[in-house]
């Protein structure tokens, strides 16, 4: 299986891929689905899987498709003081490592480069993979495009005598597309996204980020926007609505959004709650817990969480959530990490310094030689010097330590008063019929 990010050949026994341990999961090359390892045919549309990562089909299979997408166009300010001041080949050199990291910025939200041209990158998400959150996506792109540029300026800014910032424009609309190539790029993409993203990046200062009226309404909550006076674009009959995008919100989920708005009251859910309070129940008499909270998207898996987290509120409990984000399925222990940073109430803003004074303070309690767990949870949290590098062990017992450290934190943790962790929640494929939603005892939210 060829490597989505970096093209590398791989096994098709490996779940990662061995150069740059990027996840590798098959999709159609037709439609975009993720199909099981056993599919000799596409489940959603019929596609022969059959030989697909070797044949011309897997590069330029979908044709004249009309799809919702969300079109990124991010342009450098400074390039042009860059190339009258620098060899070409150091320019070369510079923009191949800048575009490079771009592209993987792209490629990690399951966005599609569409062309690189100079110091200029055209990214379409929701093609040819579609998600009900490409807009979403584009956004939390294009953010990081603009941190690791403006992270990469100040030691250019001596030698290009001015800074290095992305201006990014995002528009979300009908487009259809042409010929596709995964590796050369997409052929005869048209709709009125791609036109609008693009007059938008060129109105954009240098560090902006301007969005289209509908990128704003699917995206609206979950970051800061600055809505800005309507301006006449061309080949537009009227003035168009433009947002300028600030920062992500606090809000991590759309449900978020929708409880700090009011919710309706729950109906119909009453029963999967009470087996959830009941269990609660057990777990103060000293049983451990543990339910899966199973159904199809939208069906209320976070609506029924939220109200069992208000219902158990007041008593002597810890509550510890770790959320899976959608584009967040390669990192490794992502919701767990979540569930470390509220344990040791480690915030965004904290500094590596903070971060370790917080652990050291935080396992007191747990343990008697907190320097032997240290090393791992730093690592678990990406902060440089951690002191695993000193430490002669091999990936798999790193990933086993890690393992052990996270048991002890839970153990220790609910020794005091009874701790609930809510490890994700699950989305399944949708079945014809909507009766599988369900809350059982068995694995998947643990009580204890």
């Amino acid at each position: 299986m060829k490597c989505p990010e970096c093209r590398t050949e791989n096994p098709d026994t490996h779940n990662f891929c061995r150069e740059c341990g990027t996840e590798l999961t098959p999709i159609c090359p037709k439609c975009g689905h993720e199909p099981a390892s056993t599919d000799k045919f596409c489940g959603e549309c019929g596609h022969d899987l059959t030989g697909a990562a070797d044949s011309p089909a897997s590069r330029s299979a979908a044709t004249g498709e009309r799809r919702n997408v969300t079109v990124l166009f991010s342009d450098m300010s400074g390039y042009t003081f860059m190339t009258e001041r620098l060899d070409p080949e150091e320019v070369k050199d510079i923009m191949q490592r800048i575009l490079g990291e771009v592209s993987q910025t792209v490629t990690k939200y399951d966005g599609f480069v569409e062309r690189v041209i100079g110091d200029a990158i055209m990214a379409i998400f929701g093609f040819p993979k579609s998600h009900e959150d490409d807009p979403i996506r584009a956004l939390t792109a294009a953010m990081e495009i603009h941190k690791l540029v403006e992270n990469f300026s100040p030691g250019m800014e001596q030698k290009v005598g001015r800074l290095l910032q992305m201006h990014t424009g995002i528009a979300t609309g009908l487009a259809v597309t042409g010929e596709v190539d995964l590796e050369c790029g997409t052929f005869g993409i048209v709709g009125d996204s791609v036109n609008l993203a693009s007059r938008l990046q060129h109105l954009a200062e240098p560090g902006e980020i301007l969005v289209s009226e509908q990128t704003y309404r699917q995206a609206e909550g979950l970051f800061l926007f600055e809505r800005l006076t309507p301006k006449k674009l061309k080949g537009k009959e009227k003035a168009v609505d433009m947002f300028r995008a600030i920062a992500p919100s606090p809000h991590r989920t759309r449900f978020d959004v929708m409880s700090e708005r009011g919710l309706t009251p729950l109906v119909g859910r009453q029963q999967e709650l009470r087996m959830l309070l009941g269990g609660f129940e057990r777990i103060r008499g000293g049983r451990g817990q543990a339910f899966s909270i199973v159904s199809d998207a939208g069906m209320g898996k976070s609506r029924l969480l939220y109200e069992f987290r208000k219902s158990v509120a007041k008593e002597d409990v810890t509550f510890l959530a770790g959320k899976c984000l959608s584009y967040n399925r390669g990192m490794a222990y992502h919701p767990v990490i979540d569930i470390v940073k509220s344990y040791f109430d480690i915030r965004d803003e904290d500094g590596d310094l903070d971060i370790k004074n917080k652990l050291n303070t935080g396992l007191v309690p747990l343990t008697d030689d907190a320097s032997s767990v240290l090393p791992y949870l730093l690592e678990l949290l990406s902060i440089d010097d951690s002191g695993l590098e000193d430490l002669a062990i091999s990936p798999e017992g790193k990933k086993a330590r890690i393992n052990e450290v996270l048991r002890l934190i839970a153990i220790k943790g609910a020794e005091t008063r009874p701790l609930i962790l809510a490890t994700g929640l699950i989305k399944v494929p949708k079945t014809p019929s909507k009766s599988s939603w369900r809350a059982s005892p068995v694995p998947g939210f643990f009580f204890s």
